[in-house]
């Protein structure tokens, strides 16, 4: 069963929490489904609000629907909280989608 079908199936059952919706959120973006990602990446922002990697996630979501200043306001909270917590590799992830947003933002 691939994972998005396990972590929905887990959804389904009543369990939520922060890993579940980041889990679940991640998977959907890389499988091209940002539309459907965003709604279970902001309920794990919801979860915790300085969890740098669902904002990181969220922020590839909106880019990946070519909603900009969603993605861009996404990418800023994901810097700040990294930069809170020292995860530096986090950091550096956002440096390199603020640039594939800027240069999809030129092409618009």
């Amino acid at each position: 069963m691939p994972m998005q079908e396990r972590l929905l199936a887990m959804l389904d059952q009543g369990h939520d929490n922060l890993l579940l919706r980041f889990g679940l959120g991640k998977a959907l973006v890389e499988d091209d489904k940002a539309t459907e990602a965003v709604p279970h990446l902001l309920k794990a922002v919801e979860f915790d609000e300085t969890h740098a990697s669902s904002w990181f996630w969220l922020g590839r979501a909106y880019l990946q629907d070519e909603d900009y200043p969603q993605a861009q306001e996404a990418f800023t909270q994901a810097r700040k909280h990294a930069q809170e917590k020292g995860e530096q590799q986090t950091v550096k992830m956002v440096d390199v989608f603020e640039r594939r947003l800027k240069k999809a933002q030129g092409n618009s």
